[in-house]
C-alpha cells in the first residue's frame, strides 16, 4: 500500500465549513480509517472530537509532514519554533503512529479531555483538548527542550482548532 498521498483538495464538513486546498505533499497520509474506528477510540478515550478533526482523520488518518519549512510553527507566546514530524492516527499498522498508543501511555500526564495527536523534532508531543473551555491545539514541551518550560508550565498554544492548526502546515 502506498502511503504517500497527492491530496488535491481536503473539504472539512460539520461546524467550520472550511475548504483546505494542498498544493503540495505536505502530508504523507497514513491511509485511511472509518468513522467506526473514530467512534470506538471516542468512547475508549472518554473524548468527543471536533468535526474538522474527525473529516481529516477520515481522508488521511494522519501522516508524516516533511521536514521543511512547512513544518515549521511558531509558539507565539514564547516566540520559539516547533517541527511538526507525525500526526498520529487511528489503528495504525505501528504503533509509534497511533493516538491511542500515546494519549493512553501519558494519559496520567495530561489534561482532562485532552488527546495526543502528533509529535515535533524537538520531541514534543502536539495536544487536543476537547473540553469545551480550553478547546484548541497545544505543544506539550514534556521533554523541557525550551528553557522556558518547566513543572508548572509546558503546554503553550498552537491553535484554536484543529483546522486553524493544519492550515499553518499546509497553506505555505
Amino acid at each position: 500500500m502506498d502511503f504517500v498521498k497527492q491530496l488535491d483538495k481536503l473539504e472539512f464538513s460539520g461546524e467550520c465549513k472550511v475548504k483546505l486546498s494542498l498544493k503540495t505533499n505536505a502530508i504523507k497520509s497514513f491511509g485511511k480509517t472509518v468513522e467506526n474506528d473514530i467512534k470506538s477510540l471516542e468512547k475508549v478515550l472518554n473524548i468527543k472530537f471536533p468535526n474538522d478533526y474527525k473529516d481529516f482523520l477520515l481522508k488521511t488518518n494522519g501522516g508524516s509532514i516533511p521536514n521543511d519549512n512547512t513544518n515549521e510553527i511558531v509558539l507565539k507566546n514564547i516566540k520559539k519554533i516547533i517541527n511538526i514530524d507525525i500526526l498520529y492516527g487511528v489503528n495504525t499498522d505501528n504503533s509509534c503512529f497511533d493516538i491511542e498508543y500515546w494519549t493512553k501511555k501519558y494519559i496520567d500526564d495530561l489534561f482532562e479531555k485532552t488527546v495526543i495527536i502528533g509529535d515535533s523534532l524537538q520531541n514534543g508531543f502536539i495536544v487536543m483538548i476537547c473540553d469545551g473551555n480550553n478547546d484548541g491545539v497545544y505543544y506539550y514541551d514534556d521533554s523541557y527542550y525550551f528553557d522556558e518550560s518547566n513543572d508548572e508550565n509546558n503546554v503553550y498554544i498552537i491553535s484554536n482548532n484543529f483546522t486553524e492548526f493544519l492550515d499553518m502546515i499546509v497553506k505555505r
